[in-house]
């Protein structure tokens, strides 16, 4: 790994301006307010949020969701839910939303819901008790039901009837533009499922979402698949090409040196999982020490300094330690060492060689790997793409064995879409499911199963996590790296803060009277163009 300059020593010694966009914020819903912003890694997940409502709405706050289409709720006991709708409420083509179409979609979702938790495997009753409550009744037990009512969206009948959306393991909700939704964006025109979509989605705000005071930004464009070095290029050089993108963590001077651009950092939930294909992948691979040897090869200080530019935490697990969960597990705990001598990781090792699928996005941190397992004698063989939908492809067909490209390492930028819960990580350890690539484990099943049935407040519940945590890291399941912050470039008149988890307030996000989409005058004024010092975000549990 060529270390090169480390940029980190003259951030703190430039000269910055003040970033006073907060004094200065544009109209809301200004007519030709307009961002773009480049998602590459769950796209069709953050444009679902931003399209689409459901009861609740993942959420940074101590509870880890605010009430959206529902107005409050009481869980009544073990299997019952009580909720009250909000009055008034209309799709987002006008049409008016009722108790009835909460009925007729959770019945709807019920027959075919999504495959990414266990809900797929209990059944419930929806009752009406009036024009504005009604009661939901599980007919067994399942903690992570609130959960995932977050990711239950509400359609109209004709989305439903004519794009029939059958839950799979990814997106189902943007199969279509149209106005199809309750969320505070509309789909204009493109459609996003994670297995597939188009280059391009264009978002309009929604003129009868229930919160007035959202969205803030007319119109929104999302490409879902470019060049990493291009979209760098686009939003530090240029103006009007992108608002808003995540980078590479050694490019930050770039961004912070950019006539157009300013760095926005923070603490995060989202997590950067590398999984051993260990279905079909190399067959030195299935030997449980090759991959102990390739973890503890790695020295995660190290990539933390040099690869991530200190932009992250040293893990000892696949899931993010900015957890609540897992941190308390880490403080509380000796976490197992699953120690492999010197000797036998150079015996383990030397000759490996490993066929890598990624994204370009994590060249950064591959290089890293690459430069430290070359110690060892591993060597890598890369098959890089720009979109995540050739990911997707390959990793949901790898346990059916219906993979077309042959991987035996892939890097899946796995942001925090289940939101502060590491089952964003857990479901890949899930027996048979398509997220997973490991042969059956009788063990983490139990634990996986104890999991979906007991409640956070329940003093078993920590003790399950530690299990499911210890026993993937003894499996060595995964090559664990440091837990990532995110680090995103964005237009200097734009006014985002970004959520601990896999969320992009898209509705939240405001610019500018002196943006581009907006201001009355062409050229960029050379004082604006000075640096803005970069802004971080450090999350506490208990706000």
């Amino acid at each position: 790994m060529a270390l090169g300059i480390d940029n980190d020593l003259f951030i703190n010694e430039i000269n910055y301006r003040n970033d006073v966009s907060k004094d200065n914020t544009a109209k809301r819903l200004h007519p030709t307010s307009h961002i773009k912003i480049f998602l590459p890694s769950i796209a069709y997940s953050y444009i679902a949020k931003s399209t689409n409502s459901g009861l609740i709405r993942s959420y940074d706050n101590a509870e880890g969701f605010v009430y959206d289409l529902a107005k409050s709720h009481k869980r009544v006991d073990k299997f019952t839910y009580i909720f009250e709708l909000r009055k008034g409420l209309k799709f987002q083509n006008g049409d008016s939303f009722g108790v009835d179409d909460v009925i007729y979609n959770l019945n709807y979702f019920k027959k075919h819901p999504f495959l990414y938790t266990n809900i797929d495997k209990i059944d419930f009753d929806v009752t009406k008790l009036d024009d504005l409550h009604f009661k939901i009744t599980l007919k067994e037990p399942y903690e992570m039901f609130f959960t995932d009512l977050a990711r239950i969206y509400f359609y109209t009948k004709e989305y439903i009837e004519r794009y029939k959306p059958v839950g799979k393991s990814t997106g189902t909700s943007n199969a279509a533009p149209g106005p199809f939704g309750m969320g505070p964006y509309i789909i204009k025109d493109g459609y996003a499922l994670g297995d597939s979509h188009t280059n391009k989605v264009e978002l309009v705000a929604n003129p009868h979402y229930w919160n007035k005071e959202y969205p803030k930004i007319k119109h929104i464009t999302v490409y879902t698949q470019l060049n990493s070095d291009e979209a760098l290029e686009d939003i530090t050089k240029f103006e009007g090409k992108l608002d808003l993108a995540p980078i590479a963590f050694n490019k930050k001077l770039d961004v912070i040196m950019s006539d157009y651009a300013k760095l926005v950092v923070s603490e995060s939930t989202d997590n950067i999982t590398i999984f051993f294909n260990l279905i079909n992948g190399s067959k030195k691979l299935l030997d449980q020490r090759v991959r102990l040897a390739l973890n503890q090869a790695l020295n995660q200080e190290n990539l933390l300094k040099f690869a991530y530019k200190n932009e992250g935490k040293i893990s000892p697990f696949c899931a993010s330690s900015n957890y609540k969960i897992v941190k308390d597990i880490i403080a509380t705990n000796v976490v197992p060492d699953c120690h492999v001598s010197e000797v036998e990781i150079r015996s383990l090792l030397n000759g490996l060689k490993i066929n890598i699928l990624s994204q370009d996005r994590f060249m950064f941190l591959l290089k890293g790997l690459e430069y430290q397992l070359n110690q060892y004698g591993v060597k890598f063989e890369y098959k890089i793409t720009t979109s995540e939908k050739d990911i997707y492809k390959q990793l949901l067909s790898t346990m059916s064995g219906k993979n077309t490209e042959s991987w035996d390492m892939l890097v899946w930028g796995n942001d925090d879409w289940y939101y502060k819960d590491p089952w964003t990580v857990f479901l890949i350890y899930k027996p048979k499911s398509s997220w997973s690539v490991i042969p059956e484990d009788s063990i983490i099943k139990q634990y996986i199963d104890d999991y979906f049935i007991t409640s956070k407040d329940d003093p078993k519940y920590k003790d399950i996590v530690k299990n499911i945590l210890f026993r993937a890291k003894g499996q060595a399941y995964t090559l664990i790296v440091p837990s990532p912050n995110k680090v995103m470039a964005v237009n200097k008149e734009v006014l985002f803060k970004p959520y601990q988890g896999g969320i992009i307030p898209l509705w939240e996000i405001e610019i500018t009277k002196d943006h581009w989409s907006v201001r009355d005058y062409k050229t960029y004024p050379d004082d604006f163009k000075k640096p803005i010092k970069p802004k971080r975000y450090f999350y506490d549990e208990s706000n």
